[in-house]
């Protein structure tokens, strides 16, 4: 899996870790299947990233979902799976970019991990409301992290997500 943010890295582009992993990272006991990573390219600039990752991984064809497209790349040897999102470029994922932390993960090595806020929004426009595992993270992850969260952050996107109600609810 390392291979992948090599790639991610030496092309240039900006990325980070989501989903279990990132949750992982701010203390939630999670386990998934994959490595969900937000990368900042168009759909267009696809091919070049996947002419870069060929050689080691198999790679689906992307799928635009409209809000994000994605890929799933796969590790020839190890089987590991990696979730290529593509995120349309707007205020909230500008913001996410800006706010990742480097972070050293023993298996991966030194990645950029989302905050622990961005996360925590993420999981909550992720979920709709209706994904009791995510919510739980979101709950989690609000008690782990209580003392370094910036709440003002947290409410104003939250607000502006249309996600409050549901940020309250899992507080």
């Amino acid at each position: 899996m390392r291979a992948s943010f090599d790639a991610l890295d030496h092309l240039g582009l900006r990325y980070f870790v989501t989903g279990s992993l990132a949750a992982v990272v701010h203390g939630v006991l999670r386990q998934s299947q994959d490595t969900d990573v937000v990368v900042d390219l168009e759909a267009g600039q696809f091919g070049a990233l996947a002419r870069g990752l060929r050689s080691t991984f198999a790679i689906a064809e992307l799928i635009d979902y409209g809000d994000y497209a994605l890929a799933w790349v796969i590790d020839r040897d190890t089987a590991d799976m990696v979730d290529l999102i593509l995120r349309r470029p707007g205020p909230f994922e500008l913001s996410a970019f800006d706010r990742r932390r480097r972070t050293e993960i023993p298996v991966l090595g030194s990645v950029w991990v989302a905050s622990v806020e961005d996360l925590v929004l993420a999981k909550l426009v992720w979920s709709d409301g209706t994904s009791e595992l995510q919510l739980r993270d979101c709950a989690q992850l609000l008690r782990l992290n209580a003392g370094s969260i910036d709440r003002g952050y947290l409410e104003r996107w939250a607000a502006r997500l249309g996600v409050t109600d549901r940020l309250k609810g899992v507080r």
